[in-house]
């Protein structure tokens, strides 16, 4: 039997204790459509986690965390996501939406209670968070927040294109690339472990592409099931 495991190495250890703070300037973001790359070419802040398959996980899942200021690493089915110490934007104070990503904010100082919804099929998988967020902007890879995405499929991969983590504003709805506005965003993949990362600016949720092509009018779980009509959930 499979079991979900993962290791934090040094750099998620320091990035957890360092008590990350709002920052008063932001450097404008790279305007250069960034392609998925090697693992190795991760930003120092990027934690290591090993994500496993676990034969106790399906493809739909439901989750609910709760996270403190002080961040930590936290598993939603074989996905995980790390938030650093004072990362996240008080929701009742800060604004949300296109354009607000690198607007300055007021760091979260209670617990906050986050659900997840994880939905796998044939063309990829699924992870919607709710309530919306966005999270506190700096320029320094060791506060990001991560996003890490268990994707088999890239093991032993040659084309990274196709593995790239998109924002996915509903469950099923079509990855959108974030990187031709800001390459800091762009997906580094290992192709041993089979894991794919990003920096991420805000929930709702992302997608992964299986690397496999399908055809939703036609093949019924190329999409998750009830897609579409989840595709007006959009937060």
């Amino acid at each position: 039997m499979r079991h979900t495991n993962w290791k934090t190495v040094s750099t998620l250890v320091t990035m957890i204790v360092i008590a990350g703070c709002q920052e008063n300037i932001v450097s404008p973001p790279q305007s250069s459509s960034a392609a998925p790359v090697s693992m190795m070419m991760a930003p120092q802040g990027a934690p290591q986690l090993s994500l496993m398959e676990s034969a106790t996980v399906g493809n739909n899942n439901e989750v609910d965390f709760t996270v403190t200021s002080a961040g930590g690493v936290f598993f939603v089915g074989n996905h995980a996501v790390v938030f650093p110490a004072h990362s996240i934007c008080d929701p009742a104070k800060s604004s949300y939406g296109p354009g607000t990503w690198d607007s300055p904010c007021e760091p979260l100082t209670k617990p906050l209670k986050i659900h997840a919804s994880v939905r796998t099929a044939k063309l990829g998988t699924w992870v919607d968070f709710s309530p919306s967020l966005r999270f506190v902007p700096s320029n320094n890879s060791n506060k990001w927040v991560w996003m890490y995405m268990y994707t088999p499929s890239v093991i032993g991969a040659k084309d990274l294109s196709k593995f790239a983590i998109m924002f996915a504003p509903s469950i099923g709805a079509d990855g959108i690339d974030e990187t031709p506005s800001d390459a800091s965003l762009r997906t580094y993949v290992d192709t041993w472990g089979g894991v794919s990362t990003r920096r991420i600016k805000h929930f709702t949720g992302y997608m992964t592409s299986s690397g496999r092509s399908c055809d939703p009018t036609s093949e019924p779980d190329c999409y998750p099931n009830a897609s579409r009509s989840l595709s007006a959930d959009s937060h």
